[in-house]
């Protein structure tokens, strides 16, 4: 019998915290009825590992699913959020003027679309370009790969909604200037 609730208190904190990670997702992305379907999943969930919880015996294995449970189901939320790679974010990408334009080329040959800053100073007095760009999450690994050579320092923000001209995907832009 120990070892069912073990189980069950287990497998049901991972399931909460997968669903608590997909949430988060759906709420940033502003998919409203998703995100409430979600957090209704999630209160059922917790009400169920709350009241096995509470009605039985806390002992320090029961403590120990429990947190084990939201450890993994944490892990494997993050997992399933890399896959899904919903929405879109903006990447401003921080480089030194004189390697400005060969990287706008490079940008350009695979497909995304960066605007340029003129030029700037940085703190040290250098000149420092900006490119900024709006790309769909799922290509935030092949823009990694694009930039891997380039002695660049680049941040990643979430994107709530767009509005406005259609984003297009860096294969799409490929596709469409052949």
């Amino acid at each position: 019998m120990i070892v069912e609730r073990l189980l069950f208190l287990f497998f049901m904190c991972i399931v909460i915290r997968c669903i608590k990670t997909i949430q988060n997702i759906t709420q940033i992305e502003g998919h409203k009825l998703a995100t409430a379907v979600l957090i209704s999943l999630e209160t059922l969930f917790f009400l169920l590992v709350f009241r096995d919880v509470i009605v039985g015996d806390i002992t320090p294995p029961i403590v120990a699913a429990v947190v084990g449970g939201y450890i993994v189901g944490y892990y494997f939320g993050a997992f399933m959020e890399d896959r899904m790679a919903l929405g879109k974010v903006i990447v401003t990408i921080k480089i030194a003027k004189k390697h400005s334009k060969e990287l706008s080329k490079t940008l350009r040959k695979n497909g995304f679309i960066f605007i340029q800053s003129k030029r700037y100073y940085s703190h040290k007095g250098k000149l420092r370009k900006l490119h900024q760009g709006v790309i769909y999450r799922k290509e935030l690994p092949k823009l990694k790969g694009v930039l891997k050579d380039f002695n660049i320092v680049a941040t990643v923000e979430p994107i709530k909604t767009t509005f406005g001209k259609r984003i297009i995907s860096s294969k799409d832009y490929v596709e469409s200037q052949k």
